[in-house]
């Protein structure tokens, strides 16, 4: 059986050593403890370098032992540096995606590269995207928002257009290096604030038409899709009750839920069985957070615990994965 892991990360030597040289731009640097080496970004959020998330061979190996046969590999979320220039956006994102595509090309069995663009140039990021495509990257990560621009912003519309034509599956990947407030409190930009993030973009897609002007994307809210579910029936209410939201789109923001995909980091079985039996085992994909300590260690076996039926089980495991990156047609 085909398992596809489609939320994991991976940081490219290549990177590494980019980095190591180019980080003062990047309000990152490489910083030394117990031994082991971080990035620090920000002087405040520390990443870890070595080990698995560096290291494809040793990923390989884990992988056997949890029952995966490929991941779908994407940066750790703060390389996708969505909060500065633009050139130094592009930069970055091409050293990463040339490193993901020789690793793919050099074990395709094992992984399946996944870009990184310059989202605060929408046309750049689209042309980054028709470039990675020629290289075999069947998808891109993306961040929630840019500073303050939400993705229905106008000017991303040669983004999603070409996501679109080009068939690419766009995993949106939250992250805040350093956030504000009480989210600055107990890990509660993760705990919380990456599903809010992802939550309101999804709303902001269903409201701002762009799944309406799209209906060919194909987008994975990782997460198990943020607090989206929990807002469905909300901005249904608003479709039926505010004149803006009416006008907005031709038919109720629910009606939209079926153009998402949600991986199964829930981390509650019951919610994770609720998710499952409301939206179809067809929206369903694994995802891991591989190899960072706040994701599933046994995704596998968290799909199998659903007591699915063998159809349903198969596709959360692997098939709707492998429709998403359109490996069914390679």
């Amino acid at each position: 059986m085909t398992v596809i892991d489609l939320h994991n990360h991976y940081i490219a030597p290549e990177v590494i050593d980019f980095l190591a040289r180019e980080g003062r731009h990047y309000a990152t640097r490489i910083v030394q403890r117990d031994g082991h080496r971080y990035f620090l970004i920000q002087e405040q959020a520390m990443r870890p370098i070595d080990g698995p998330i560096s290291d494809a061979p040793a990923r390989v190996t884990d992988m056997a032992r949890e029952g995966i046969t490929s991941q779908a590999i994407s940066c750790v979320p703060f390389l996708m540096y969505p909060d500065i220039a633009a050139d130094l956006g592009l930069a970055i994102a091409q050293v990463n995606n040339n490193a993901m595509a020789a690793l793919g090309a050099s074990d395709p069995e094992h992984f399946v590269p996944l870009a990184s663009v310059p989202l605060q140039n929408p046309g750049a990021a689209a042309r980054e995207l028709e470039r990675v495509a020629k290289q075999g990257l069947r998808g891109v990560e993306i961040p929630p928002k840019v500073l303050e621009r939400q993705l229905d912003d106008v000017d991303f519309e040669v983004f999603w257009e070409a996501a679109e034509s080009l068939g690419m599956a766009v995993c949106i990947h939250p992250f805040e290096a350093a956030p504000s407030g009480a989210l600055a409190r107990y890990f509660l930009g993760n705990l919380v604030g990456n599903l809010y993030d992802t939550g309101l973009a999804a709303a902001l897609l269903i409201y701002g038409g762009v799944l309406e002007r799209h209906p060919k994307l194909r987008i994975v809210l990782y997460h198990a899709g943020g607090t989206l579910p929990s807002l469905v029936g909300r901005l249904d209410m608003g479709y039926r009750l505010v004149p803006e939201c009416r006008n907005a789109i031709p038919r109720p923001p629910s009606t939209y839920v079926s153009q998402f995909h949600f991986d199964i980091i829930a981390h509650n079985r019951e919610m994770l069985s609720h998710l499952v039996s409301t939206y179809g085992a067809s929206r369903f994909v694994i995802g891991s957070d591989y190899p960072l300590p706040a994701g599933l260690a046994h995704p596998v076996a968290v799909v199998r615990a659903l007591g699915l039926g063998s159809d349903d089980e198969a596709k959360i495991l692997g098939r709707n994965a492998r429709g998403l990156l359109g490996l069914d047609l390679l």
